[in-house]
Formats: structure tokens, C-alpha cells, sequence
């Protein structure tokens, strides 16, 4: 029988999201890709859409938060993001949270274990369900086994 979750994905503009729908409806790379203006089965990372977010949330069944691990310069504004709509949000405290740090083909991007540092997931997500999976989304790097966690947690809350 199959069964429906809604998932939300969400990040900063360019972070990976429009990527990995199409690579989870395509099942590879399509290099037609452009940034999502408004809404698409991702939601807008545009600062100017982010009102957006919030018509989605409730209902979710998971979110998936995609960052972009080798641009170091946004991950203060990803880690705020996060907290903000995510992390402190009521309609989403029961909701398993998948980090995805994605552009890990490119030099210098952090790893989840440093990323959960400097995100500062280890001192605040305790009591909550995550994980963080380093993912090349335009490799399909990661993302098998970051869904099979997906997965396994809704299973779970059954």
C-alpha cells in the first residue's frame, strides 16, 4: 500500500533544492535547472519569499533542509534560517529534520560532523530528531541514503 508524507524542503536560494526535486523526479542531474521563483514542490530561498514558508507548514510529516556546505560566507545566515523557521517553529517541533550538507564535489565544503558544530545542532537539537548527511546532489551523492533515513523516521512515527 503506499502511503503519502508531505516534506518540505527548504534553504537558502542556490543551496541545492530545485536539484534535488528534479533528481528525485528525474533520477539524475538536469542541467536545465533554474533558481525556483515562488513556489515549485521546493519553496523560494529568496529572502523575499521566505513569507512563503509559512502557508506549508503545517501538516509537514518531515523536513529537509539543504544547505550549501562549500559557501561558508552563508552558513551564519543558514544557521539563523534554520533556527528561525525550523528549529523554533511550533508546527514543525515534532517533525524529524534531515540536514542535507549539500556541494560537497566542490573544494572546501564543510562535513556534516563540522557543520553540526558550526551550526550549533549539538548544543540545541538534542531533544529533537535529525541528521545531518553530506550529499552531492549533482551526483546523486548521499541522497539514497538521506531519504532511506526519511524514510525509516516517518515508518517509525507510525
Amino acid at each position: 500500500m503506499e502511503k503519502k508524507a508531505k516534506v518540505l524542503i527548504l534553504g537558502l536560494a542556490s543551496a541545492g533544492k530545485t536539484t534535488l526535486t528534479k533528481y528525485l523526479r528525474y533520477g539524475e542531474f538536469v542541467s536545465d535547472t533554474i533558481p525556483t521563483i515562488g513556489q515549485n514542490i521546493d519553496v523560494a530561498g529568496q529572502q523575499d519569499f521566505r513569507f512563503l514558508w509559512d502557508a506549508h507548514y503545517p501538516g509537514t510529516s518531515a523536513v529537509i533542509f539543504v544547505i550549501d556546505a562549500a559557501d561558508i560566507e552563508t552558513l551564519p545566515e543558514a544557521r539563523d534560517i534554520f533556527k528561525t523557521h525550523v528549529f523554533n517553529n511550533p508546527a514543525l517541533q515534532e517533525v524529524p529534520v534531515l540536514i542535507l550538507a549539500n556541494k560537497q564535489d566542490l573544494q572546501g565544503a564543510v562535513e556534516a560532523p563540522l557543520l553540526i558544530q558550526l551550526l550549533g545542532l549539538h548544543l540545541e537539537m538534542h531533544d529533537r530528531t535529525f541528521a545531518v548527511f553530506d550529499s552531492s546532489i549533482l551526483y546523486g551523492r548521499g541522497v539514497v541514503e538521506a531519504f532511506a533515513w526519511i524514510v525509516n523516521q516517518l515508518e517509525m512515527k507510525e
